[in-house]
C-alpha cells in the first residue's frame, strides 16, 4: 500500500514538472515569438539564397568552366613549350589555366586548373611557379590530391627541404592509388633512410610489401627493405 501511495507521489510530481515546463515554454514563447519567428525566417531565406545561387549560378559557372579547360588540357599534352605557354595563359579564343583558376574561383572546374597549371610550370622548368599552384589545390578529388602532394614533396626534395619533403610524402602516402602510392612510399623510404631513421624506412617498404605486392616486385623493394632491417636491428 506504501509503496502505492509512493508511485502515486512520484507521478504527480512528475505531471507537476511537465506542466511547469509547459507553462514555461509557452510563456517563452509568447514573450519572444516575434523573434522567434523572425529567426526561422531569416535561416529560410539563407536557405533559399543558397539553393538559388547553386542553380542559377554556381551550376553555370561549373558548366563555363569545364567547357573552357578542355582546350588548355589539350595544349598541356602536346608538350612542347609554345603549347604549355598557351595552355598557362591562352589564346585570342581560349582561356589558359591561370584565367581559369582566378576567373571561376568557387567552381571545382578552378581548382583543377591550379593543379594543371603547376604541372605546366614544373614542364617549363618554372618551380617556383609550380609550387605556389599547386599548394593551392584544395582536396577535392582525391586521387589528383594524393599524386599532388607527392609532387609538391619531390620539388622540396629538389630545394634540399628534407622536413617539408617529408612532410608532404606522407600526405601523398595515404591515398590508395595502386601506381602512385608505392612510388610515394618507397621515395619516403629513401628520405628516412637520408635521415637514419631506419625504422620508418622499413615500415614503409613492408606497407608496399604487404598493400602492393606487385609494384614490390616490380621495383625490387626486399634489398632496400633487407638494408633498412639490418640497420633498424643495430
Amino acid at each position: 500500500m506504501a509503496n502505492n501511495e509512493n508511485l502515486g507521489s512520484k507521478k504527480m510530481e512528475q505531471s507537476a514538472e511537465n506542466e511547469n515546463f509547459l507553462t514555461r515554454f509557452f510563456t517563452f514563447f509568447s514573450k519572444y515569438q516575434n523573434i522567434i519567428y523572425g529567426v526561422i525566417i531569416g535561416i529560410l531565406v539563407i536557405i533559399l539564397a543558397i539553393l538559388a545561387f547553386n542553380r542559377f549560378y554556381l551550376q553555370k559557372k561549373n558548366a563555363e568552366a569545364s567547357a573552357q579547360i578542355v582546350q588548355p588540357i589539350h595544349w598541356f599534352v602536346q608538350g612542347d613549350t609554345a603549347s604549355l605557354k598557351k595552355a598557362l595563359e591562352g589564346d585570342a579564343e581560349n582561356d589558359g589555366f591561370l584565367d581559369i583558376a582566378s576567373g571561376y574561383k568557387i567552381t571545382r572546374t578552378a581548382n583543377t586548373a591550379n593543379y594543371y597549371a603547376g604541372l605546366t610550370y614544373m614542364k617549363l622548368g618554372q618551380k617556383d611557379e609550380a609550387l605556389d599552384y599547386l599548394k593551392k589545390f584544395k582536396k577535392k578529388e582525391d586521387v589528383l590530391w594524393y599524386a599532388c602532394q607527392a609532387t609538391i614533396g619531390d620539388l622540396y626534395d629538389e630545394q634540399g627541404d628534407e622536413a617539408k619533403a617529408i612532410s608532404y610524402y606522407e600526405k601523398a602516402a595515404k591515398g590508395k592509388d595502386p601506381y602512385f602510392t608505392p612510388i610515394t612510399l618507397f621515395k619516403l623510404g629513401q628520405m628516412y633512410e637520408r635521415k637514419g631513421d631506419w625504422k620508418k624506412a622499413l615500415d614503409a617498404y613492408e606497407t608496399i610489401e604487404k598493400d602492393y605486392y606487385t609494384e614490390y616486385n616490380k621495383m625490387s623493394i626486399a634489398q632496400y627493405a633487407e638494408r633498412a632491417k639490418a640497420n633498424a636491428s643495430k
